[in-house]
């Protein structure tokens, strides 16, 4: 079992939804405001200086599906140009 940790601009999200529904994922955790910096972006801080937020999802999936979430989570990186989309795959040791 994989744990994927989407972060992703806010305007994404019906993009992100979408893509997570049709690969069968019924379950996820989101996160609405998410603030902070990433390597080669600007900061996304909610502020009249650094304006803008995004998203959150944590989704678990089972071995059975990795690939297929894990193609087309990549298929809408590359549609969206990798730019405020990222995607952080960890393996789940145990879950309580």
């Amino acid at each position: 079992m994989k744990l994927l940790l989407i972060i992703y601009d806010v305007d994404f999200d019906e993009d992100v939804m979408e893509t997570l529904n049709h690969c069968r994922v019924t379950g996820y955790t989101q996160w609405d405001r998410v603030l902070g910096k990433g390597k080669n972006s600007d900061p996304k801080l909610d502020t009249p200086v650094w304006p803008g937020f995004n998203r959150a999802v944590a989704v678990a999936v089972e071995e059975e599906i990795e690939d297929t979430v894990m193609k087309a989570v990549q298929e809408l990186s590359d549609r969206l140009g990798g730019s405020g989309f990222k995607v952080f795959e960890l393996p789940v040791i145990r879950v309580v």
